[in-house]
């Protein structure tokens, strides 16, 4: 009876080291391999990473007009030669901010009236305004219509530039939309900034053709306050991505993260992450957005994302916008108190607008009336400028300008 005893008692203990030799070579592997994994994140530094590359685009000086091809570098040299540009009305006095526009001739009638209230509302300090195009706006009387619209104390200037007519990337799942619309949304995703002309100015604010300010009277400069309380970027109005708009995008974000051992930042959780740690769809309407030029070229992670989500080829294969690639990039890597959404004047986009903080309804609607290109009941007010409500994590996380 002793010796079973004895017996069972050694291979109680046999089963006791067997399980301690499991649990330590498990926490050793796990300590050294964190280890490993958290040094090799320290030897690379992200800063030096050098992107030197020449794309299929093509740009066009206004002036010589000599064609370049397309250059992508996080390394320029201030020797480099200074773009020119080709200025109707006149030349501008400041270099702190530019509004640019990307057109084609169909939307002249709605240019022409973003280009008229922009005049309207920056009367008191007009900012110079480009129009990017792909030879749509070549013509001097299409150059002089629109320099007109704006005024002469406006500069007004013309950038053409060439996309390919195919595209070697991957085919889109969503064969119904344009080829054109997958180069705009690349176009403001990551090649605007990489512009040459955008090396002259701190600051850009891109509208479209269809976006529309208004305010009963001029407004303040928006440059000026970004400046004077060093502001990185601004926007508008909130929405909300459709789910196959952005198929993989979340995946391919985390991923990224984790490979350079990362963690979402408190402003991403509490905006980008929705139920049971999915994906809020919740992003800027960033056809209104006003940014220094520098986030998007030069700060070594959003680069590093940006350059990330260009050789994936989401944006053609699943139509991934700028919006929710940069609202990603904005909100992990932008300090809060860095971006702020202004609500001292109205915005219209197509059919969607917001008023002026505190103007809601009938009010509101009378206001953006003139800007209704259907039927009033086609247009809609979004209610603080969040849709689909004011639910949406983003509407009021960050600092608003009232004025």
């Amino acid at each position: 009876m002793t010796h079973v005893k004895s017996r069972k008692v050694k291979r109680y203990c046999l089963h006791v080291y067997i399980c301690c030799f499991i649990v330590f070579s498990c926490c050793f592997t796990l300590f050294f391999s964190t280890r490993h994994q958290f040094q090799t994140c320290l030897t690379i530094n992200y800063d030096n990473e050098t992107i030197d590359r020449y794309d299929e685009w093509q740009y066009q000086n206004s002036i010589t007009g000599q064609w370049y091809p397309w250059h992508i570098t996080y390394d320029y040299q201030e020797t480099d030669v200074k773009w020119n540009v080709k200025w109707f009305n006149t030349e501008p006095v400041s270099y702190l901010g530019v509004i640019v526009y990307l057109a084609i001739h169909s939307e002249m009638k709605e240019l022409r009236l973003s280009l008229t209230q922009l005049s309207r509302l920056l009367v008191n300090n007009p900012r110079p305004v480009v129009i990017f195009h792909q030879g749509d706006f070549n013509d001097n009387i299409t150059q002089n219509s629109l320099a007109q619209a704006l005024g002469p104390n406006t500069p007004l200037g013309f950038e053409q530039i060439n996309f390919p007519n195919k595209s070697n990337r991957l085919k889109s799942v969503h064969r119904t939309i344009h080829l054109g619309y997958f180069h705009m949304c690349r176009f403001f995703t990551l090649m605007l900034p990489h512009h040459p002309l955008l090396r002259l100015f701190q600051y850009y604010w891109r509208l479209d053709a269809h976006s529309y300010i208004f305010a009963p009277t001029p407004i303040q400069d928006p440059f000026e306050i970004m400046q004077n309380q060093q502001i990185q970027y601004a926007f508008i109005m909130v929405n909300e991505e459709a789910d196959h708009y952005v198929t993989g995008l979340w995946s391919l974000f985390h991923k990224f993260l984790r490979d350079r051992c990362l963690q979402p930042s408190l402003a991403f959780d509490k905006t980008q992450t929705g139920w049971f740690g999915g994906y809020s769809s919740a992003m800027i309407f960033t056809n209104f957005a006003i940014a220094n030029v520098s986030i998007f070229r030069d700060h070594y992670l959003i680069r590093a994302w940006l350059k990330t989500v260009d050789d994936n080829g989401g944006i053609y294969r699943y139509r991934w916008g700028d919006a929710p690639i940069h609202t990603i990039a904005v909100t992990q890597f932008i300090p809060r108190n860095d971006i702020v959404r202004l609500r001292y004047f109205g915005y219209f986009h197509r059919r969607e607008y917001v008023c002026t903080y505190g103007i809601h309804g009938k009010p509101c609607r009378e206001q953006a009336k003139p800007f209704f290109m259907e039927t009033p009941k086609g247009n809609e007010e979004y209610d603080d400028g969040c849709f689909p409500s004011t639910w949406n994590p983003l509407c009021h996380y960050y600092r608003e300008i009232r004025l």
